[in-house]
């Protein structure tokens, strides 16, 4: 698998769908704060987004926003106007899909569904970290057929009351996501630091290519220059600039990160799970696993579960 496909898989993604607004005239709503991964969809109209630190971001027709941080977003239907919180209490009284607006120039609709990315725990930071605060795609601006095709029958989906629409609808989203990572990733200009900004790049693409591929191996820094062409220093220092951590690093992070996985999620013995990552005794994993998660093996199987249960 490519390292994009490594990553979709590590995080497990589910969707669960926040609900839509059809607002019409002047209107404003404000979310909660929600800790996860969110996206929005504009099936209809032009509407304003506000981030919690950034400027507004112009919304219309077709346009997909994906908010990698955890924020409390705010939609109106123009800068300025007063807005309403859609807490517990106020979804109780309108449900998860409802109206809002003064009704003034009932021409002018917008429609936007909304929903989260609920990736496993344990590994979510790699999601957040590869992202950059927001991923605005815009449909006026060269998007793919694909994207444009999946648009197309989320709207249908979301006028419809057809069975199973909501297992549609999770589907969708997901493979939504990962042609935003794809696009952000092939497009970006500059790229953010992080795994996209590598795989933008045809070199570094190969390299990373091939630590996942071998995540075992006792890749070095040579190796990996001499596979793509460049020079050691080179090949270091670029790496470096674009994904945000050094080759080794990241060779390390990852393979953290397959070891969590597997230990809360299979049933490999630690001799086996130190062997398919690269070391060769469980006593070596379990020390490196120690200095870089900041626990044992054992300790930190035995916190999440604690964690779990505590919920």
């Amino acid at each position: 698998m490519d390292p994009l496909t490594d990553l979709i898989s590590l995080l497990r993604p589910r969707t669960a769908l926040l609900g839509s607004l059809l607002g019409t005239g002047q209107w404003g709503v404000r979310s909660p704060y929600y800790p996860d991964p969110s996206f929005f969809l504009v099936t209809e109209g032009a509407c304003w987004f506000q981030q919690d630190d950034g400027d507004p971001i112009h919304l219309c027709q077709g346009d997909y926003l994906l908010v990698a941080r955890p924020l409390s977003a705010t939609f109106v239907s123009h800068p300025g106007v007063e807005t309403v919180l859609t807490d517990a209490a106020f979804k109780a009284l309108h449900g998860d899909d409802f109206t809002i607006g003064d009704g003034s120039n009932g021409a002018c609709t917008t429609h936007v569904i909304g929903g989260l990315f609920l990736c496993d725990p344990t590994n979510v930071t790699l999601l957040t970290g590869l992202l950059p605060p927001t991923i605005h795609i815009q449909s006026s601006a060269g998007i793919t057929d694909r994207l444009r095709s999946i648009i197309a029958i989320i709207t249908e989906e979301t006028r419809s009351e057809w069975l199973g629409k909501d297992l549609i609808l999770s589907r969708l989203v997901e493979i939504m996501l990962i042609e935003a990572l794809r696009r952000q990733s092939s497009e970006q200009k500059p790229p953010v630091k992080g795994l996209l900004a590598g795989l933008a790049d045809p070199q570094l693409a190969s390299a990373l290519r091939q630590i996942h591929a071998d995540v075992g191996r006792a890749w070095t820094i040579a190796e990996l220059a001499a596979s793509v062409g460049m020079s050691r220093s080179s090949f270091a220092r670029h790496f470096t600039a674009a994904v945000g951590a050094a080759p080794v690093e990241y060779l390390l992070e990852w393979r953290m990160a397959l070891a969590k996985d597997a230990l809360l999620h299979g049933n490999k013995p630690l001799t086996e799970i130190a062997f398919d990552i690269g070391y060769q005794s469980a006593s070596a994993f379990s020390t490196a696993f120690s200095r870089i998660v900041g626990c044992s093996p054992t300790q930190y199987v035995t916190e999440v579960a604690r964690e779990k249960a505590g919920r």
